[in-house]
């Protein structure tokens, strides 16, 4: 796999040096399909600026589905045509089964987030479709089309409301067996990682308390930018051996003891 950014991984004060990678696959988007110019009808690429015509064509573009690269030969794709996929979710969310609110434990199946309402004339049963989850415990499974695509759904009862969660489809889930490292590790050293971890481990977690930085951030650099100050770029942690495995561990639960 292609790692896509090396961060720091830190819990208390310890520092892991660490890469990050897509652990799924979309495979909508190895589909072949591209823009292409309605007049000359050769392919277009960003900014919509066709090389054989040499000239902007925003608006005089269709979609197409790739045969041949060198030829740009392909075969028209409109709005009409998926309104003609032959699927049932086009119009309907029909649960085909239920499982266990608990057997979703691969958490990368999850995509997006939705709230599922009733119609005025459909909130009996529907209430009746949350409670009866709810005291059963499970979540449902579902098809669904949207934005053009077929998607596998996830519906679960929440104040009220159904919760849909559009899923990764099973292919699409990385195996990651090439990335998994093997190290020798203490006693101790497991169990002060442990006894760690229990200290930082909170019972009801706020999670209001998480902001995102990345837009104040944002505002400060524009700010910065119209002022002609140029900011630093945040250093990363030092790296650590492995003989400071112990000490940082240490030195954690002691700032943890006094917090």
């Amino acid at each position: 796999m292609r790692a896509l950014k090396s961060f720091s991984l830190g819990f208390g004060m310890v520092s892991v040096p660490v890469k990050l990678y897509s652990a799924t696959d979309d495979k909508r988007k190895a589909l072949p399909i591209h823009n292409y110019h309605t007049e000359c009808k050769h392919r277009v690429k960003e900014p919509q600026y066709c090389d054989v015509c040499e000239k902007f064509v925003k608006g005089e573009t269709e979609k197409g589905y790739e045969l041949d690269a060198k030829t740009d030969k392909y075969v028209p794709i409109t709005e009409d045509d998926y309104e003609r996929l032959q699927l049932e979710s086009l119009a309907n969310i029909q649960v085909e089964a239920f499982i266990d609110e608990f057997d979703l434990d691969d958490t990368r199946i999850y995509k997006d987030s939705y709230f599922i309402a009733p119609d005025e004339v459909g909130a009996k049963a529907f209430c009746l479709f949350c409670q009866a989850m709810e005291e059963a415990h499970v979540i449902g499974i579902a098809k669904m089309t949207m934005r053009n695509q077929e998607h596998l759904v996830s519906l679960a009862p929440k104040n009220g409301l159904i919760v849909l969660q559009t899923l990764h489809w099973s292919d699409e889930l990385r195996d990651g067996t090439e990335l998994v490292a093997y190290a020798t590790i203490t006693d101790q050293e497991k169990a002060m990682a442990l006894q760690l971890i229990k200290g930082m481990t909170k019972k009801d977690l706020d999670f209001s308390q998480y902001t995102d930085k990345w837009r104040e951030a944002f505002v400060e650099l524009v700010q910065a930018k119209m002022e002609g100050k140029v900011l630093d770029v945040p250093a990363p942690k030092p790296s650590q051996t492995e003989a400071d495995l112990a000490k940082q561990l240490l030195a954690s639960l002691n700032a943890l003891s006094v917090s």
